[in-house]
């Protein structure tokens, strides 16, 4: 054949708004590869949204169809390339990407069960989809190359023979190290396209991750190797981006797995700071800083005018679970002394928690998450154990040697229903007990992990430092809350605002309700157009932890300010009952109340709450080295407004629209902002006269 006309797909659901909205970048890398290789023998198409591409395959199909294979996209793969046999018999369908076994069993297994794909581009792609394209262009036609997929090992491929035997090649050759040998998408104008105001650019500066952690596809001796573009190109890049990019986009993404931990990064953090002072872009950076070097991490990002949050993602805490799953964290000890140094650079931490790692119990698992908000970092996140392919974790002996037991759910916002009416919903399964961890610890570790993203955040953050400074655990008041918003108290005023505990009550009852048996009764249950409605409405596939937080701030945050300080009140009180010590919590609740008011209404703009204050909060928060409330007392009180500046505003407003203005888009939307977006700032009126 002369030539090919390819079609490259990295799809995203927009059912409810986007639910993957970062630019194409990876069929991006594969394409350029690939016309370098083979120039004018390969007419290369790039699809992001799958209306258009399934009208594209409808009205004239190609006759290759390569999709990249992640969880919340594999089953619109499937989709998108059984249409295209119904529509093209011969043509040839070719997926890439992490979502895919390491072990030749496992691979065997894979393909066996998904015989609508003819063959896999393994590791980073490049140079076996490049490969398979070359094949098939040796080919008389495309039924000649099905053929010759199925008789010929190709490097930086898998596929099965015409016995069902696997061929493969070893995977190193299909790694290329010199990273620049891949023409850049945004600078050959590939990329052009997706500048349209909905999706947010990303750029990859290196590949690899040295680390080896069982529950990740990228803890493979495979990938250990980090390889890198060039400074100059991803400069480049950079630029070219922000001469581009439209003025409601703010976010950039850096698909590295641990940037800021190498020496360049500096660098990069230096040139991406010189397009913020310029550009005002990029507002938001969402990438993975480095597990290790935090010290370089930090002064990398201290760059960024605040733009990046510096990740410490322990995962657990527990050395014994550590060593279950090949990890290797910074000690807390050591995160904790560089404390000072992250509030003098105004940074903010985030740090990731998975439930349900091998060996780890309830009680392990909340003192891991109590350890880090008594280490202040500023957003902790618990997710749940996905087992996913590539994984160690997620093979056989691993699954009996912990006890597993799983369930399968939707993932959030990932569904679509195709204008044949077939419907396409994605799902992955989640660890839900294990042999130290019951399904009824999985469900309060759940519940711990909203409260903990209803309370640790900058609305609170003046009452957690005042009781840190008190040596008052924060889980304690946790557990309080969740004690009587579950019930377990008489429920009596503001220990368990009626409308509160009804939204937490709903969340447990979801944490239960979304988990399925098997992923093919979800397929099933939803190809009735009811069902599938109940999606479209939010009713079901929705991040509940999201979800119920947007609930939380949008429907009933004066209550959960109620419930917050009325446990705090308690504890605090048995320990410091004097009056002058109450009074400074009296104070911080007003202060949080005018943080938090009305923060995603229609009319927050123009509702200013107005408090007088006997102390300088902000500059206590702000103070590197810790200081007591005490010490901020002013001479007489200060009349405060707390405000929303335009910036704000009009942030939030833009990713609203983006994402929806529903629940399930305000939770998205709050995950995408800054910290200090959301909430209100104060704001000296005057001194009060009285």
């Amino acid at each position: 054949m002369k030539s090919l006309r390819i079609f490259l797909g990295d799809l995203t659901h927009d059912t409810v708004g986007l639910a993957t909205e970062v630019f194409p970048l990876n069929i991006g890398f594969v394409a350029a590869y690939c016309k370098k290789v083979h120039g004018v023998n390969v007419e290369l198409q790039l699809f992001k949204y799958i209306p258009q591409l399934e009208e594209a395959i409808e009205s004239d199909p190609p006759d290759i169809l390569a999709l990249s294979n992640y969880p919340w996209c594999h089953n619109a793969n499937k989709a998108l390339c059984q249409l295209l046999a119904r529509r093209r018999p011969e043509a040839l369908h070719i997926l890439g990407g992490p979502n895919f076994p390491h072990d030749a069993q496992g691979q065997k297994v894979f393909l066996s069960e998904r015989p609508w794909i003819d063959a896999y581009a393994y590791l980073d792609g490049e140079v076996g989809f490049a490969n398979l394209v070359g094949l098939a262009l040796s080919a008389n036609s495309l039924a000649e190359a099905r053929v010759l997929f199925r008789s010929n090992a190709l490097s930086g491929c898998v596929q099965l023979g015409h016995g069902g035997e696997l061929l493969s090649s070893k995977p190193s050759p299909a790694r290329l190290i010199e990273l620049d040998e891949i023409p850049s998408p945004y600078l050959t104008g590939m990329m052009d396209p997706f500048f349209d105001g909905r999706l947010s650019p990303m750029i990859q500066t290196n590949r690899g991750c040295p680390f080896r952690c069982t529950f990740c596809h990228d803890g493979v001796s495979a990938v250990n190797r980090v390889t890198e573009f060039s400074i100059e190109r991803v400069k480049a890049e950079i630029n070219y981006i922000v001469d581009r990019v439209p003025k409601n986009t703010k976010t950039l993404f850096i698909s590295d797995l641990n940037f800021g931990m190498y020496k360049r990064d500096l660098e990069i953090c230096k040139s991406i700071a010189v397009a913020q002072r310029h550009n005002g872009y990029p507002q938001y950076i969402d990438t993975t800083t480095g597990k290790n070097q935090k010290a370089r991490v930090i002064s990398a990002v201290n760059q960024l005018s605040g733009a990046l949050r510096l990740t410490m993602s322990v995962q657990s805490t527990t050395q014994s679970v550590l060593k279950n799953i090949k990890r290797d964290n910074i000690r807390l000890e050591d995160f904790m002394a560089l404390e000072p140094t992250l509030r003098r650079a105004n940074l903010q931490t985030v740090s990731e928690v998975i439930l349900g790692l091998p060996g780890e119990t309830l009680d392990s698992h909340l003192k891991v998450l109590g350890d880090l908000l008594n280490a202040k970092i500023d957003s902790v996140v618990p997710y749940t154990l996905m087992m996913i392919h590539g994984a160690e974790m997620n093979t056989p002996a691993e699954r009996e040697k912990w006890g597993f037991k799983t369930k399968f759910r939707i993932i959030p916002r990932d569904f679509t229903r195709l204008r044949t009416g077939r419907s396409i919903v994605e799902i992955e399964e989640v660890a839900v007990a294990t042999s130290t961890l019951s399904f009824e610890d999985y469900v309060e570790a759940r519940k711990m992990a909203l409260l903990i993203r209803w309370v640790n955040n900058q609305g609170f953050r003046g009452l957690l430092r005042f009781l840190m400074e008190r040596k008052i655990d924060i889980m304690s008041l946790l557990k309080q809350m969740n004690a009587a918003l579950s019930g377990q108290t008489d429920g009596s005023g503001a220990a368990a605002p009626v409308d509160l505990s009804r939204i937490f009550g709903a969340f447990r009852d979801d944490t239960i309700g979304e988990l399925w048996e098997s992923a093919e009764e979800i397929e099933e249950f939803f190809q009735v157009p009811e069902n599938f409605q109940m999606l479209v409405e939010g009713q079901n596939g929705k991040n509940l932890i999201q979800t119920y937080e947007a609930t939380a701030i949008s429907q009933a945050m004066n209550d959960l300010v109620d419930c917050v300080f009325h446990h705090a009140r308690v504890i605090f009180v048995q320990l410091y009952p004097n009056a002058a010590e109450v009074e400074k919590l009296d104070q911080l609740e007003r202060y949080c109340r005018g943080k938090s008011f009305n923060l995603l209404g229609g009319d927050r703009f123009d509702t200013v709450p107005e408090i007088n204050i006997k102390f300088n909060v902000d500059s206590w928060l702000r103070d590197p080295e810790q200081g007591n409330l005490e010490v901020y007392e002013l001479e007489r009180p200060q009349r405060v407004r707390f405000i929303l500046s335009d910036r704000q505003y009009r942030t939030v407003e833009d990713l609203l629209e983006q994402f929806g203005r529903n629940t399930l888009g305000m939770g998205k939307t709050i995950i995408r902002i800054g910290p200090d977006t959301l909430w209100r700032r104060a704001e000296i009126v005057a001194q009060p006269t009285h």
